[in-house]
């Protein structure tokens, strides 16, 4: 197929022919699926086991550490192994992990050094996982569709958080927490099957040049390369492509602003809007709405608009709209709706600003160096994190809720700020 048929033809209908992307996308969809109903049990769960605001934050923080410390060291590893073999053996250990965690709740044994380990083990998996989901990508994609082809796997996964996030509140209610987490520990494993079928093609189109990949090949650099010496080849990497280290600090920058949101969601869902669990699955729901509406939007027409300009769009409406939820501290009626018109609006802007920005990274970076070059960038990305969340735990201790998402919504709309002066991010196509 020449490139020039490949460009016209970006749509859904050319993605899902396919067969080995459709595969790998139902394996994240499950995952995904899974994982948004954990993250409403986990999260009550934590809660009403703790009532701390300040421990949330801590453990929030800890479960960022291994990906700060670590994540350039498993990306340099992955780019050694087969993507594959790496998802199917860490979703795996993720179910097992979260299955364990449920039993101990279920058995009233559950403790807070429990929630600790648990966190730092299911990250240090999460380390390995998202490289190699990442490098996998444009092995199974032309280089031409990788936009649309994000865009559409971020729509259908969010499709799947979306659902898990509308069922979590009433199983919940019905099953209790523990079975609820639970089925993720078994969505967890069905992910892992699904990965194993997924076959790699033997020949794929790289950022620069056609090579032979097979999906248990390794990369031939590892037989001469140190993997500390491969660490560094990542890091002189983003060092010459200055634009990915400007939009690491950026996006730094606004992680570190959504901490509060991120932590203090079923705070602010109790406290500031008197709702429950349903409440809490609203929110979120609705935020991953958002992000579906905007991922298949942006697989239709995002092609037809510069990158930077999605970026900034997305990042000036995630931050207005943040500062936005403050206002259903100051009604009287309508609080709930308002909250999640605020947080659909959220999520449309998270794929704006973040989809153009991937695809960029996997069009730049060669195929073989996508593991450990998007491993720096997630943990420069990350790096401040920890930092976010412990803040956010100690600020809610003083500060009330609507001031701290009005102050740090307004910080993160004028990020942009920081990226409209360089020249190579205005030039971004």
């Amino acid at each position: 197929m020449s490139e020039g048929i490949v460009v016209r033809k970006q749509g859904i209908g050319e993605l899902l022919r396919i067969r080995p992307y459709v595969q790998f996308m139902l394996g994240k969809v499950i995952a995904r699926f899974g994982d948004s109903i954990d993250s409403i049990a986990y999260s009550w769960m934590v809660y009403m086991l703790t009532g701390s605001k300040l421990l949330m934050g801590t453990l929030l923080a800890v479960n960022f550490l291994p990906n700060i410390l670590l994540g350039l060291f498993a990306g340099a590893l992955v780019d050694r192994m087969s993507p594959k073999k790496v998802i199917v053996l860490t979703n795996a250990g993720r179910g097992l992990l979260v299955g364990i965690t449920a039993l101990l709740f279920s058995l009233g044994q559950l403790q807070v050094w429990h929630l600790f380990v648990v966190t730092i083990l299911i990250s240090l998996l999460e380390c390995f996982t998202s490289p190699a989901e990442v490098s996998s990508v444009p092995r199974l994609l032309p280089q031409s569709m990788l936009l649309s082809g994000n865009a559409m796997s971020s729509s259908a996964s969010r499709v799947a958080e979306l659902a898990g996030l509308a069922l979590a509140g009433a199983l919940i209610a019905t099953a209790g927490i523990a079975w609820t987490i639970f089925i993720d520990a078994v969505l967890f494993a069905l992910s892992a099957i699904c990965m194993s079928r997924v076959v790699y093609p033997t020949n794929t189109s790289s950022t620069h040049e056609n090579r032979a990949i097979h999906d248990d090949s390794v990369n031939p650099s590892a037989n001469t390369k140190s993997i500390f010496a491969e660490m560094m080849d990542a890091f002189l990497f983003v060092r010459k492509h200055v634009l990915l280290l400007i939009v690491s600090i950026l996006f730094a920058f606004v992680n570190f602003c959504l901490m509060p949101f991120n932590v203090l969601r079923t705070p602010y869902v109790m406290e500031t809007l008197q709702a429950g669990a349903g409440g809490l699955s609203l929110l979120s729901g609705l935020m991953v709405g958002g992000m579906v509406l905007s991922g298949l939007w942006m697989s239709h027409a995002g092609a037809n608009y510069r990158k930077s300009m999605l970026v900034i769009s997305g990042i000036v409406m995630l931050g207005l709209s943040y500062a936005l939820t403050a206002l259903p501290a100051y009604m009287s009626d309508f609080q709930l709706p308002t909250a999640a018109a605020c947080c659909l609006l959220m999520g449309f802007g998270i794929p704006l600003a973040t989809t153009p920005l991937a695809s960029y990274l996997m069009e730049v970076t060669p195929s073989e160096m996508l593991g450990r070059v998007s491993a720096l960038q997630s943990m420069l990305c990350l790096s401040v994190v920890p930092l976010g969340s412990l803040a956010a735990g100690a600020l809610a201790e003083w500060i009330a809720l609507p001031v701290l998402f009005i102050v740090f919504g307004l910080l993160l709309a004028l990020s942009v700020i920081m990226i409209l002066f360089s020249k190579n991010f205005r030039q971004m196509s």
